[in-house]
């Protein structure tokens, strides 16, 4: 942990060298999960010539190594350099709540720099922040990714004991954020849909969840401006009273991912295996 540290305090044109050797090493070298990412491409963008899947397959790889030195710096950046590299655009949508003392769920995606997003929203809002994760079967990396996202007041909970945690929350204003872009196998809380021209299952907890607990739920959208540069943009979905329109709120996140994906893929997690199961063999 310590040599990580040292390295997270290199100044950013330097990490940024960093980043391009990773570039060269994940497109050149090992060709980092190369048959997974093309895979998703093809199926996702068939009106794409080979030509275009293999610019977003490069740009890609440019943006993950930017994502993970940037993720790294948050370890030792101060709250006035990550304030000037990453900006909301229109805060006042969630804070409305804060001011009714109505706590919320954020969906996200893994999509831009997903990791400051977080950071960046609990040093920013005045809300209580917990963030849903999944354990990771590493312990060291399980403990870096609970301390780059507790650095600046952020929770982690486990996603097992989430609901629990956010019942014992009641007495705060909080928000829970949950990253809901991800493949899930649970049989009977899932939504199966159309997504990048595939059929696609999303995981409705954060619909779920809202209706248990009255929550308000946004899609929070991090977008790339430059490099090492990014805006958060806050879009409702639905607030108390929510609709009672099955998987209304799921299937409105699921299109403002679609739209964000396409409008900017280089900046989407295609090496995640999202596809694996068809709808078929689930």
């Amino acid at each position: 942990m310590m040599i990580l540290k040292l390295i997270s305090r290199l100044p950013f044109p330097l990490l940024y060298l960093l980043s391009d050797f990773l570039y060269f090493m994940a497109r050149y070298v090992f060709r980092y999960r190369n048959g997974v990412i093309m895979k998703n491409l093809r199926n996702s963008f068939p009106e794409k010539t080979e030509k275009e899947l293999i610019s977003i397959r490069n740009g890609f790889y440019r943006h993950l190594g930017d994502v993970v030195v940037e993720s790294l710096k948050t370890l030792t950046i101060s709250k006035e350099a990550l304030r000037k590299r990453v900006r909301l655009v229109n805060p006042e949508v969630i804070n409305a709540f804060y001011d009714q003392g109505q706590s919320v769920i954020t969906a996200t995606a893994h999509q831009g720099n997903w990791e400051w997003m977080l950071v960046s929203c609990s040093e920013q809002l005045p809300f209580y922040v917990d963030v849903v994760y999944q354990q990771l079967a590493s312990p060291f990396f399980d403990q870096l990714m609970k301390q780059l996202r507790s650095r600046f007041g952020a929770q982690p909970i486990e996603k097992k004991s989430s609901f629990r945690t956010m019942v014992l929350h009641r007495d705060k204003v909080y928000i829970t954020g949950m990253a809901a872009d991800q493949k899930t196998t649970n049989l009977q809380h899932r939504y199966e849909t159309i997504f990048l021209n595939q059929p696609t299952a999303f995981y409705t907890g954060p619909e779920r969840v809202a209706h248990k607990l009255s929550h308000a739920v946004l899609f929070v959208n991090i977008r790339r401006v430059k490099r090492g540069f990014y805006e958060i943009i806050f879009h409702l979905l639905d607030a108390p009273p929510l609709r009672k329109e099955e998987n209304y709120i799921t299937e409105k996140y699921v299109r403002l991912v679609e739209k964000s994906i396409r409008e900017r893929p280089t900046e989407y997690l295609w090496s995640h295996n999202r596809w694996k199961k068809t709808r078929q063999t689930q």
